[in-house]
C-alpha cells in the first residue's frame, strides 16, 4: 500500500477480510487476500502465491470471489510485460504493480509510470532470443537460470540480459530475482506457448545459394526439407539442402539451381544450426520449422505437426 499512497498520495487503509471460508480452497491457497479503503472506496485486493495464471483463469477466479464479496477487485502483481498490461487493461481489470503501473478504473486512475517496451527490442525475436527461447521449450521446463546458457551458446552476458529482456516483453516469459540469479519461467503447455510465439520467430536463414557438392564443407547439417524429411515420413526432396553458419565469401555458389545431381542448397544461417540438435548431422527442428516458408502444401503441413506433436511428448 506504500507504493500506492507515495504515488498517487491517498489514503489506503487495509481492513481485515472475513471472506476466505466462503471461498475455495484452491483460491485461498493461489492467491493472498486483504481489504483496502483507497481514499475512502472499499476494494478487495488479490495477490498470487506464485506466477500469475493466464487471463482466462483470472477472469475465472475474479467471478467467483465476485460472488462472495461484491467489491471492485484488484490484482496484486509484481514484474509485468507489456503484452499482459495491455490484456488487463482491455478487460478492465483492476490492478497494481509496484514501480509499473497502477490501474483503477473504479477510482478513475491510470497511471503508467514504466514497462518493458516491445517496440525497444523489436517484435521478430533476435538470434540470442530465439536459441533461448527454444532451449527453455527443449528442457521442458517451467524455470530456468539464464546464467547456464550464456556457456552453453558462446554469447556474453549482455547477450543473454538483451534475449531475456526482449521475451519478457512479448510476454514469451516471465522474470524474476534469486539473488545475483536471473530466472525466467512461464507455466503454459510447450505447444500452445510455441503457437502464441509464431508471430516473433526469426527465420535463421538469411539467403540460400547452391554449391557443387565437391565443394561443401565438410560435416554440414541437412536443413530445411532435408532435415524435415530425415525426421518425419515426409520424402525426399529432389535438392538436398545444408546449413552454413558463416560468410558467403567462404563458400564457392551461385544463386542460381542448375542441376540436382550436381549440386545442393545451402542455407547462411544467422547461429549455429546444430547447438540445440540433438540429432547427430541435423538442425535443430524448431529451428528449422521456424526456417520453412508459408507453402501451401498438406504434405509439408502435416509432418510439421508430426513433429511438433513428438517433440512435446
Amino acid at each position: 500500500m506504500k507504493y500506492i499512497v507515495n504515488t498517487l498520495g491517498i489514503e489506503a487503509i487495509t481492513e481485515p477480510w472475513h471472506g476466505e471460508n466462503i471461498l475455495p480452497y484452491y483460491l485461498i491457497d493461489y492467491y493472498d487476500f486483504k481489504k483496502v479503503m483507497l481514499d475512502g472506496v472499499a476494494c478487495l485486493f488479490m495477490k498470487p502465491k506464485s506466477e500469475p495464471e493466464s487471463l482466462k483463469r483470472i477472469k475465472k477466479h475474479i467471478e467467483i470471489v465476485h460472488k462472495v464479496e461484491p467489491l471492485p477487485i484488484v490484482l496484486e502483481l509484481g514484474s509485468l510485460t507489456a503484452r499482459r498490461r495491455k490484456s488487463l487493461i482491455e478487460s478492465r481489470i483492476p490492478f497494481v504493480s509496484p514501480e509499473c503501473q497502477i490501474y483503477l478504473p473504479f477510482l478513475g486512475i491510470a497511471l503508467n509510470e514504466r514497462f518493458t517496451s516491445v517496440k525497444e527490442y523489436g517484435e521478430t525475436l533476435m538470434p540470442s532470443s530465439q536459441l533461448l527461447f527454444f532451449y527453455f521449450l527443449y528442457n521442458d521446463t517451467s524455470e530456468l537460470q539464464t546464467a547456464e546458457t550464456a556457456s552453453v551458446f558462446g554469447l556474453s552476458a549482455m547477450q543473454i540480459s538483451r534475449a531475456t529482456k526482449q521475451l519478457n516483453a512479448l510476454g514469451l516469459v516471465s522474470v524474476k530475482k534469486d539473488g545475483v540469479r536471473i530466472i525466467i519461467s512461464n507455466f503454459e503447455n510447450r505447444s500452445d506457448l510455441f503457437d502464441r510465439a509464431k508471430p516473433y520467430l526469426l527465420n535463421p536463414v538469411r539467403k540460400k545459394i547452391y554449391v557443387n557438392y565437391e565443394e561443401l564443407p565438410e560435416l554440414l547439417p541437412l536443413s530445411g526439407y532435408s532435415a524435415l524429411s530425415e525426421l518425419t515420413m515426409l520424402g525426399e526432396s529432389q535438392t538436398k539442402t545444408f546449413a552454413f553458419q558463416g560468410k558467403e565469401e567462404e563458400l564457392t555458389g551461385t544463386n542460381t539451381l542448375v542441376d540436382n545431381d550436381e549440386q545442393a542448397e545451402v542455407e547462411l544461417w544467422r547461429y549455429d544450426p546444430t547447438l540445440l540438435s540433438k540429432h547427430p548431422g541435423l538442425a535443430d527442428p524448431l529451428s528449422v520449422i521456424a526456417s520453412l516458408p508459408d507453402v501451401d502444401d498438406p504434405r509439408i503441413e502435416q509432418s510439421v505437426i508430426d513433429l511438433l506433436t513428438e517433440l512435446w511428448r
